[in-house]
Parts: structure tokens; C-alpha cells; sequence
């Protein structure tokens, strides 16, 4: 874990801006391929290098340098992210092997192309009923540049699955420690507040002085049920939020950092920071004549 990292124009530098794709240029998740969280990334920016590291395997260097890259065969030039069309480099032959050899299939790691611009998803461009200038650029994510947890939200699940010990699986609602929900979950902001899902009403966010937008909630899936450290599933977290947020399946919130146009310098959020809050205006109904 680190204590403090810089901010990209994308998200947080580097974060989500390579994936791995199968053969056919199709991009691999968790959700086909769970052992993808056994393989672990480390960035150092002083070098300028991504050691890449898995159980069994010997450990695998790449340059940060966009250019180190070969631009991949024409059949792996696009792919798809939720939907989004997007365009990549091929991070080369020897990586590929690396991968391969992990996983047991034929696999490619892609990196986004600096140059190619993806788009905030469109039922997040309005933002407290204002629309964004511009359309900030997204990497490899889902939905957004950055999500967010709050841990007093992670602590009252816990409590809501042992409470549900006796239907469920009491092995693993005992085995999931907070720390494994909080991984489980795979946010880049982790906050801690008084109370559970107070996030969920918050319109603003400023964190060591560096202000983001909330633009939307998380809707969760099965993807939360995998093990990050042995990409064993189970049927929590999941079963039991689906039981407890009325089914409303979301849990974190998506953030998004629009720099100041005059800013030349790259912001860095460290561990520990104090965070301010503003909540969302809520919205009164007056009624019409004769209610």
C-alpha cells in the first residue's frame, strides 16, 4: 500500500491503464478469469517501472514509457470496456508468455493509448444539475475516474453478514475480515466517517485539498463475491446486500476530478488526509393547486 500518490488526468496516475485481453482481442475480467487477482502490479515512478509479480512465477519488469510498447497486430488495434470501443498498445511478446504461462490461456496485455480519448459515461455528464464543460477522459474503468468506500459503511455490512450467519455460509461470513471487504470492493479512496453510507448523499468531496465531484453510485455485481486473495467465490458480500440497501444494489460512490485550467502543477492525495463534505441539495415538491 502506498502513503501517497499523484493525481493523472485520468484518475490516479497509471491506475486501470493496461488490461488483458484473451486471443481474440476480448477483454478479460475477474469474472471469467478470477485468478487475475492473484497477479499483482507495483509501479515505481522513481524508476520508471512496473514489476509485475504471481505466485510460481519469476517476477517481470516493464518500462512506464509509453513508447517502449509495439503497437499490437491489427486485430488486437480495438477492443471493448463496458461497452466503449477503445484502442491500446501491445505490451509486447515476453509479457504475453508471462501471462499466458500464469493464467493457462493464450493472453495479451494491452495498454490504453495516451492519445485516445474515452468518455465519462453519459448519465454521469450532469452534475448537481449542471453539465460538465468538458467530458473528462476515462481510463480502463468502468464507469468513472475514481470510486470511493467508506469503511463505516464496510464495518455495518460485516455486522449485517454475521447477522446472517444462520442463512448463510457461517465459514465465510466468519472468514471475511474487514480488510478482505474492503478489498473485495476494489476502490482507490477508502474514507472513514461516523456513520454507514453517509457517501451516498454527498455532492462534493474535497480531500487533502483536492476536490472531487460525486457523480453516481456503484452498482455492484458478483464480481464482489471473489476473493482477492485466492480468487475463491462465495456468496457474500453480495447475497446480503442485495438483502439490505431495499435491493438497491449499490455500495461506494464514483468520483470525478476536473483540474483548474490554470493549474501546472500535479496534485498528490496522501494517506491520511482530512475530508470535507458537501451533501446534495434536496429537491422539495410544491404542490399544485387543489392537492
Amino acid at each position: 500500500m502506498v502513503k501517497k500518490w499523484p493525481i493523472g488526468k485520468q484518475g490516479l496516475l497509471y491506475d486501470r491503464n493496461w488490461m488483458i485481453v484473451n486471443q481474440n482481442g476480448v477483454c478479460l475480467s475477474q469474472k471469467q478469469e478470477p485468478r487475475l487477482c492473484l497477479i499483482h502490479p507495483h509501479i515505481d515512478l522513481d524508476q520508471g517501472i512496473m514489476t509485475i509479480i504471481a505466485e510460481g512465477m519469476d517476477p517481470i519488469i516493464m518500462s512506464l514509457e509509453e513508447e517502449d510498447g509495439k503497437q499490437f497486430p491489427l486485430q488486437f488495434c480495438q477492443t471493448k470496456v463496458c461497452g466503449d470501443r477503445v484502442k491500446g498498445l501491445d505490451c509486447g511478446e515476453n509479457v504475453a508468455r508471462w501471462i499466458s504461462a500464469f493464467l493457462g490461456r493464450r493472453s495479451f496485455l494491452i495498454r490504453q493509448c495516451s492519445s485516445f480519448h474515452r468518455a465519462l459515461k453519459k448519465q454521469h455528464m450532469q452534475v448537481q444539475n449542471q453539465a460538465l464543460i468538458q467530458s473528462p477522459s476515462l481510463s480502463l474503468v468502468n464507469e468513472a475516474q475514481y470510486l470511493l468506500i467508506n469503511k463505516a459503511s464496510i464495518l455495518h455490512l460485516k455486522e449485517q453478514i454475521l447477522q446472517r450467519d444462520g442463512t448463510c455460509d457461517s465459514n465465510s461470513a466468519e472468514a471475511l475480515t474487514i480488510e478482505e471487504l474492503i478489498h473485495r470492493f476494489r476502490a482507490n479512496l477508502v474514507v472513514s466517517t461516523m456513520r454507514p453510507y453517509e457517501e451516498d448523499d454527498w455532492a462534493v468531496i474535497d480531500i487533502g485539498g483536492v476536490s472531487f465531484q460525486i457523480v453516481g453510485l456503484c452498482s455492484r455485481c458478483q464480481m464482489i463475491c471473489i476473493n482477492q486473495e485466492n480468487g475463491k467465490r462465495s456468496t457474500e458480500p453480495l447475497q446480503t446486500l442485495y438483502s439490505s440497501k431495499d435491493r438497491k444494489m449499490t455500495f461506494g460512490a464514483y468520483l470525478l476530478h476536473q483540474p483548474p485550467a490554470t493549474s501546472g502543477h500535479c496534485a498528490i492525495l496522501a494517506v491520511g488526509s482530512q475530508a470535507y463534505v458537501r451533501k446534495r441539495e434536496k429537491r422539495t415538491t410544491i404542490p399544485s393547486a387543489g392537492q
